[in-house]
C-alpha cells in the first residue's frame, strides 16, 4: 500500500491525531534542543542580549505556540484528508519537495513580514514582538491572523507541487522538520552555530541568530528570517549587524536593545 493509499484509508480523526503527534514532537524536540543549545552557548560566552525578559513573556509565548498548533494541525489534517496533497516518488520530487517550499516560504515571509510592520497590519504581528529578547519559545508564538499566513505559505506550495506530480514525501517532511525546528532554535538568545556566517551563506541559506535578534530589538529592519537575500536587495539590513555578530562571538553581549555599533569595515 502506497503512502497516498494509507492516508486515504484513514479518517479525519485519525489524521488529526497523527498530525498532532508529528507537530507536537517537532515542537518538543525543537524546544529541548534549542534551550540546551542556548544554555551551552551561554557558557561559551555567546549570548546575544544581556537584557532580562519582559515580565510574563514565557507565559505569553506558550499561549501563542499553543494557538499556532490549534490552527495548523486541523488544517494540515484537512488537506491530507481531502487528497489535495499527493506524494510522488523519484529524486526530482524529493528535491522539489524540500527546496520549493523552503524558498517560496522565505520570499513570501519577507513580503508578509514587511507588510505586518505597517501601521495598518502591525496589530497582527504585535503578539510576536512582545518578545523583545527572544527565546526558543518565541519561534511559534504569534497572533492567529499571522498564523493563518504561515499556514498558507507552508501548505500551498506542496499542494501545487502535488498537482504537478513532483512532491516527494521525504523531501517535504525534511522541509517541515528543518523549518519547524530551525524557527524554534533560530530564536534562541545565543549564537549556537559555528562562526562561519559569511555574506554568501547569509544570503543563500542561514543567517546568524544575532541577525534576527536585532529585528526583535529594533523592529525596522531584518525582515527576512533564514536568508538575508531580500533584506540585502531592498536595503533593509542594519549596517552594524556584522559588527554585532563579531562582538557576540568575541564574548561580549549587547547590553541594551537599542544599542548600535559602528559598522564593520
Amino acid at each position: 500500500m502506497s503512502l497516498n493509499d494509507l492516508i486515504a484509508a484513514r479518517s479525519y480523526g485519525e489524521l488529526l491525531i497523527a498530525c498532532f503527534a508529528l507537530c507536537a514532537s517537532l515542537t518538543v524536540i525543537g524546544l529541548v534542543s534549542g534551550y540546551a543549545a542556548e544554555r551551552a552557548a551561554w557558557k561559551r560566552g555567546r549570548k546575544v542580549f544581556d537584557v532580562p525578559l519582559k515580565r510574563g513573556q514565557l507565559r505569553h509565548e506558550m499561549i501563542g505556540t499553543a494557538l499556532f498548533h490549534l490552527l495548523f494541525v486541523p488544517v494540515l489534517a484537512g488537506v491530507l484528508a481531502s487528497g489535495a496533497m499527493q506524494f510522488s516518488s523519484g529524486w526530482i520530487a524529493e528535491i522539489a519537495g524540500f527546496f520549493v517550499p523552503w524558498y517560496t516560504f522565505q520570499l513570501g515571509y519577507y513580503a508578509m513580514h514587511r507588510a505586518m510592520h505597517s501601521k495598518a497590519l502591525f496589530w497582527m504581528h504585535r503578539w510576536h514582538h512582545e518578545s523583545l529578547v527572544t527565546t526558543p519559545m518565541t519561534g511559534l508564538s504569534m497572533h492567529p491572523a499571522e498564523a493563518i499566513g504561515w499556514i498558507v505559505m507552508m501548505l500551498v506550495p506542496p499542494v501545487v507541487l502535488s498537482h504537478f506530480g513532483v512532491l516527494g514525501a521525504g523531501g517535504w517532511l525534511v522541509f517541515l522538520a528543518v523549518h519547524w525546528s530551525g524557527n524554534i532554535a533560530g530564536h534562541a538568545n545565543a549564537e549556537i552555530m559555528p562562526a562561519r556566517s559569511t555574506r554568501a551563506t547569509t544570503l543563500l541559506w542561514s543567517n546568524p541568530i544575532s541577525y534576527h535578534s536585532l529585528h526583535h530589538a529594533r523592529f525596522d529592519g531584518h525582515y527576512g528570517f533564514v536568508a538575508a537575500t531580500m533584506d540585502f536587495l531592498f536595503g533593509t539590513e542594519f549596517p552594524d549587524w556584522l559588527a554585532v555578530h563579531t562582538r557576540v562571538f568575541g564574548g561580549t553581549p549587547m547590553k541594551a536593545l537599542k544599542e548600535k555599533l559602528a559598522p564593520k569595515e
